[in-house]
């Protein structure tokens, strides 16, 4: 199994001022913080023909089994009708600015012991599919920690498999390119303290699938 994780890398934290345009950057990124309980931080932006793209680091001071406890009584990231609070922030974010170019591309949640990298599929994908996401890990949290023996150090949301064959003059770039998964929910990268390399897994299968195939992450 090849896999290329290489894309994701910490950098360093970036303060957005008033020169990058964003109004209300400020509240958005105090709400946050007020709804998960976290230090929220951009970590860097982008900004090309009229698109602005923002990677958070959300740090909270919790376990990853803590944290999917509060989520599922509706005490973390959630309104008192279920809402999400990233998705409705960020859409009021977006209103204030009035363009839909503002985007998140990358969300990395650090808990005390685990980290969760996700990464963006297609437009405002991070705030739309953030809940399903973590409902997705608790619903599978029994499976990829191999019956509550392991705890994850680092998920990746997703990884996909290279399905193509290097074929006529299409470069491995674009062909990488093509197959872009459209949901999050196929597979994840997972690492455990007893592996020295990544894990796949299948969410469809509820198991870690077979070492002999080549997986990607996504990259910036």
């Amino acid at each position: 199994m090849r896999l290329d994780f290489g894309g994701y890398k910490l950098s360093q934290l970036t303060t957005l001022d008033s020169s990058s345009g964003v109004l209300g950057l400020d509240e958005f990124l105090k709400s946050l913080q007020r709804n998960y309980f976290s230090n929220i931080h951009i970590r860097k932006y982008s900004s090309a023909e009229n698109k602005m793209n923002m990677a958070l680091d959300m740090i909270c001071p919790i376990s990853l089994l803590e944290m999917l406890g509060h989520f599922n009584k509706g005490r973390w990231g959630q309104d008192s009708k279920g809402n999400s609070l990233l998705k409705e922030s960020f859409k009021a974010l977006c209103i204030e600015n009035k363009t839909n170019y503002l985007d998140i591309e990358e969300l990395t949640l650090f808990f005390n012991d685990t980290s969760i990298v996700i990464k963006r599929l297609y437009n405002r994908s991070i705030p739309e599919q953030l809940d399903n996401i973590l409902t997705e890990i608790a619903n599978h949290y029994v499976f990829f920690t191999k019956g509550l023996t392991e705890r994850p150090y680092e998920i990746f949301v997703p990884v996909f498999e290279d399905k193509l064959n290097n074929v006529s003059n299409v470069s491995q770039e674009k062909q990488i390119a093509q197959q872009i998964p459209k949901t999050y929910f196929e597979y994840w990268g997972i690492y455990l303290d007893s592996e020295d390399e990544a894990l796949i897994y299948d969410l469809s299968k509820n198991s870690f699938i077979p070492a002999d195939l080549d997986f990607y992450m996504l990259e910036d």
